[in-house]
């Protein structure tokens, strides 16, 4: 049964526990814990409304748009995995929710609910789980075929700058 609770709030309390004991990492990890809470609310959130048939239609892409009066989310590390190097006991919950992710009911929310593998996105990359793409692979650029050879007719040959001379 899909049900990312368990999960994530076992990871806000490893969290916890290191933000307690390691002072230097307390600003850093209180933020993180803050957003993996956001997570599991939006994720049980759109579980809720996918079992129930009633999800949202997806809203037209705002890149590119500048917003005005947007609160900042506070800089996170990008390296693979760092919240594991940070909190040993964070990879545990990586290993379970990289055997969550494979799940049939999980990986049919994932291809059902787009919205899903974008919150989800930042919480695997902390943990160093890979999350699947399911796109198409890109068209891979062949090398065209090179032009056919033209035989010149008796007398003539294909000289510099392809102007036909007599030889």
């Amino acid at each position: 049964m899909l049900n990312f609770t368990h999960l994530l709030t076992g990871l806000q309390a490893a969290i916890a526990v290191v933000s307690a004991r390691e002072r230097h990492l307390t600003v850093l990890l209180v933020a993180v814990w803050g957003r993996i809470g956001r997570i599991r609310a939006k994720l049980e959130r759109l579980i809720r409304l996918w079992r129930a048939g009633m999800l949202p239609k997806p809203r037209p892409s705002r890149a590119g748009q500048v917003r005005v009066g947007v609160r900042r989310v506070p800089e996170l590390p990008t390296v693979p995995a760092w919240l594991v190097a940070a909190v040993g006991a964070a990879g545990e919950y990586g290993g379970r929710l990289e055997a969550m992710l494979t799940q049939e009911e999980c990986v049919r929310f994932l291809a059902e609910v787009p919205q899903a593998r974008r919150v989800l996105a930042p919480l695997c990359r902390m943990l160093g789980v890979g999350l699947r793409k399911t796109r198409k692979p890109r068209a891979v650029w062949q090398v065209p075929k090179p032009a056919p050879v033209m035989v010149a007719p008796a007398g003539l040959v294909l000289g510099p700058r392809g102007r036909l001379i007599y030889v």
